[in-house]
């Protein structure tokens, strides 16, 4: 305990402080009341948590939703190089997740970009990055975007991808084996690097994800796509809780009520009582926010802190996102989520 709090002290106190700074929900509120996106930055510009990003958009700056959001986006990387400062050398890989994360999406971005034929949202450079961002941005075939990520762990699997003739692969097969990719490079490093509680907890922490992931897929296959027949090529290939025969089952389930009814025998049982299909995703939500907060306050020193820290950190975000595109098409905000994280 003692070693750990020498190691991850400053660490921990640090992703605390940073935690403490969040929006609550009367921050959410007075957003959610703004009359344009312009107002929204003006009220960020004074919060301590997203103050530096609303800064880069005064002087007369247009300020649109894509505008506010990418300057989001660059106060989480601020924020997430503000805590490598105190990682150790030897949690460098672990922490690594937010730049593969933000990888992937901009080589999903590209790929939506290329099937629909026009620009669409693509992230901002990350520094350090093994992605050709430039390469990314202004590609104008598949051949392209994979030579732009040639470097990343996503490479291999985007030449696997390759079609035959000169057209795109499914997008839906691409987003399940890039995040595939994702999965199985952190699952590796987790078991090189790790052991004891800190191993557990990065493990259960990836472990549920992906579990919870899977069961939405299914859950959204057996109501939107009711004629779908092979599951298993849509799923992630890992497994936590829920053992590969009993994933077996659940495909094989023959509707909805069928798959909630073999969830009764799972530790996951209560998340999907008297649930919806279209609640599951906002259960999943919600259990990854509550799993990484207990982690963060009450958890031993560890660099579980940060990677809770930054989780949190996303989460927040993207509430906020959704508050304003709500506040740019004036459309009513469910704060719902906002109440939860905001207390």
């Amino acid at each position: 305990m003692i070693g750990a709090l020498m190691d991850y002290g400053a660490l921990c106190t640090k992703a605390k402080a940073l935690y403490g700074k969040r929006l609550r929900l009367s921050d959410f509120e007075r957003i959610a009341a703004c009359h344009d996106v312009a107002e929204v930055a003006e009220y960020l510009r004074g919060h301590p948590a997203w103050s530096a990003s609303s800064q880069r958009l005064s002087g007369g700056v247009y300020i649109g939703r894509v505008e506010l959001e990418l300057a989001l986006w660059q106060q989480f990387r601020e924020d997430y190089a503000s805590l490598l400062h105190f990682v150790p050398r030897q949690d460098r890989a672990l922490m690594a997740f937010p730049l593969l994360l933000q990888e992937q999406r901009a080589i999903l971005a590209a790929l939506r970009r290329l099937q629909a034929g026009h620009p669409v949202f693509t992230p901002q450079a990350v520094v350090h990055s093994a992605l050709d961002w430039k390469g990314v941005l202004n590609c104008t075939d598949f051949d392209g975007l994979i030579a732009a990520a040639e470097r990343t762990i996503y490479g291999p699997a985007l030449r696997r991808l390759r079609p035959s003739g000169s057209g795109l692969p499914d997008y839906a097969t691409a987003e399940i084996l890039l995040r595939s990719v994702y999965f199985s490079h952190m699952y590796r490093v987790i078991q090189h690097n790790y052991a004891g509680e800190v191993r557990k907890i990065l493990l259960r922490s990836y472990g549920e994800q992906i579990d919870l992931l899977n069961l939405i897929h299914i859950l959204r296959l057996k109501t939107y796509f009711p004629d779908q027949r092979d599951y298993l090529p849509l799923l992630f290939p890992f497994n936590y809780r829920l053992r590969p025969e009993l994933i077996r089952q659940l495909c094989a389930a023959p509707d909805v009520d069928g798959v909630f009814a073999l969830l009764k025998d799972t530790p996951y049982a209560k998340a999907f009582e008297r649930v919806e299909v279209g609640e599951v995703e906002d259960y999943y939500r919600r259990a990854f926010y509550q799993f990484n907060r207990r982690q963060l306050t009450s958890g031993p020193p560890s660099v579980c802190a940060a990677v809770s820290y930054l989780n949190l950190k996303e989460l927040e975000l993207r509430a906020l996102v959704e508050v304003v595109e709500a506040v740019k098409y004036g459309v009513p905000c469910d704060l719902s989520f906002a109440r939860l994280i905001g207390e």
